[in-house]
């Protein structure tokens, strides 16, 4: 009953040939497919639903597929928009009260990290973590002062502390530009764990992976499939060097 096409109705009289023509019809998304009587050339007939065009904050109805187009069962399969998180089936219901009922969620997640502590392993000269989540987006070391882990540091790791539990999706890295000297170690962000957890002494809980090498200013998603909940995220990688010009944790309240 997933499939576009399908025809869904708790009316088992419906003639084969209308079940036929309705998952086949043009009726939008405000109109129900419905029997039309004492007619020879064709079987139904496109009338206004009593539900309307369904009306919620981030579904894209540009995607929507039709489940069911008979009567006040009619079905429709919807996605969220760009930009918005998904949770629920994606399927609504047009209820014989003339409402949708909806299985479907749209949300923008929360950006998390801004302003919150932050700590590192290590740090070189005064580049230290909290420049991660100043939100200065500068991609200069020297100008814009971008954290940065200090020498021989081979295990090197940031983290920061969002002093609240959340679900976590995803955490963005901003990676080292060129200075004004023409400095280019940008290659130096690769094989970058992202982990989360409840306690500082336990971030162990995988989020996401970069196998990299890094390029210029590079903007760095990843994403969080299983939806991890913690207070603390973690970026840690296992050779030297760890510089972060911008992080950005994206998440939801529990």
């Amino acid at each position: 009953m997933d499939n576009a096409g399908w025809v869904y109705s708790e009316k088992e009289h419906w003639p084969k040939g209308l079940a036929r023509a309705c998952s086949n019809s043009n009726c939008q998304l405000n109109e129900t497919c419905k029997h039309k009587r004492y007619s020879e050339d064709k079987f139904f007939e496109c009338v206004l639903s009593d539900c309307g065009i369904p009306d919620l904050k981030g579904i894209d109805l540009n995607t929507t597929r039709r489940e069911d187009a008979i009567g006040i069962h009619r079905r429709i399969h919807a996605s969220c928009a760009d930009g918005y998180s998904q949770s629920g089936s994606g399927r609504l219901n047009c209820q014989s009260n003339g409402e949708w009922k909806y299985d479907i969620v749209c949300e923008v997640p929360l950006e998390l990290a801004f302003g919150k502590p932050a700590e590192q392993s290590s740090t070189y000269l005064l580049h230290g973590p909290e420049y991660a989540v100043d939100g200065n987006n500068g991609t200069n070391l020297i100008q814009d002062n971008c954290a940065h882990t200090g020498d021989g540091d081979t295990n090197p790791w940031w983290r920061v502390d969002l002093q609240a539990v959340y679900s976590i999706k995803s955490v963005r890295i901003l990676n080292r530009g060129m200075d004004e000297y023409g400095t280019d170690v940008s290659f130096r962000l690769q094989d970058v764990t992202v982990t989360v957890g409840l306690t500082e002494s336990d971030v162990n809980t995988p989020c996401g992976f970069f196998a990299g090498p890094g390029t210029l200013s590079q903007l760095v998603v990843i994403d969080c499939p299983t939806s991890p909940q913690g207070r603390f995220v973690k970026i840690s990688k296992t050779t030297e060097y760890l510089t972060l010009c911008d992080v950005d944790v994206f998440g939801f309240s529990l």
